[in-house]
């Protein structure tokens, strides 16, 4: 093996041990696009004889119940506490949170956010930091660092997803989550390991930023949080 293979496999190895979750999650994709997929075809099988609401409710409730069904094999369990829904790998570190967010949901270059309040028991339990600075697309230097310590002692991944009703299409990606602004709305993650969902094809899109009406509900406090 040459010098330059030699520096590209220690360089592979040295991020596999930087970032062994967002490994793990990238190994699982097909099972997380899958679930993604049920529940969009829940939701195309709405008509205007269902309640306005029925498309969000039914797409939420069937990505979650696939979610788990798909990835119990790997070591995946559910968990609900006080109705914040999640899909966690106590094994690996790992949960999942489903999430309704805003237009710039997977596309490498954009900056998205929740477009629901996540209530205070939901950012505590994350350890969501608040922020007030919203110009991460002037200023990407001012985004606070994720925090990996947590009250669910996992690495928390929110399941960004968007579906754009003019052309029926579902955008989605995989980030961590940082930080929240004053009406309690995500709108920090880290944009550096973003893992882009491509649900037109089998590619995986690793971001690398160059910085150079959805329903949502929860019972918890009568909040939003659980989308």
């Amino acid at each position: 093996m040459n010098s330059a293979q030699t520096n590209s496999a220690q360089t592979e190895k040295s991020n596999q041990i930087e970032d062994p979750q967002r490994a793990h999650l990238v190994s699982n994709l097909p099972h997380i696009k899958e679930a993604l997929q049920r529940g969009l075809s829940a939701r195309k099988r709405m008509t205007e004889n269902n309640p306005v609401t029925s498309g969000g409710q039914y797409f939420y409730g069937d990505t979650i119940r696939a979610l788990r069904e798909l990835l119990k094999p790997h070591g995946y369990v559910r968990e609900s506490i006080r109705n914040v829904e999640l899909t966690i790998n106590k094994e690996e570190k790992i949960a999942i949170y489903l999430c309704s967010a805003c237009e710039q949901t997977g596309n490498p270059a954009g900056f998205p956010q929740s477009i629901t309040d996540k209530g205070d028991f939901t950012l505590d339990l994350l350890a969501l930091k608040f922020e007030e600075n919203l110009n991460y697309d002037l200023f990407p230097e001012t985004l606070p660092e994720s925090n990996t310590k947590n009250k669910l002692n996992c690495d928390v991944w929110f399941l960004l997803h968007n579906f754009d009703k003019n052309n029926n299409k579902l955008t989605a990606e995989l980030a961590r989550p940082v930080s929240y602004n004053k009406r309690g709305y995500v709108t920090g993650f880290d944009l550096e390991n973003r893992i882009i969902i491509d649900m037109d094809n089998e590619e995986i899109v690793d971001s690398q930023v160059d910085f150079n009406d959805e329903i949502d509900f929860d019972i918890e406090e009568v909040s939003n949080d659980n989308v």
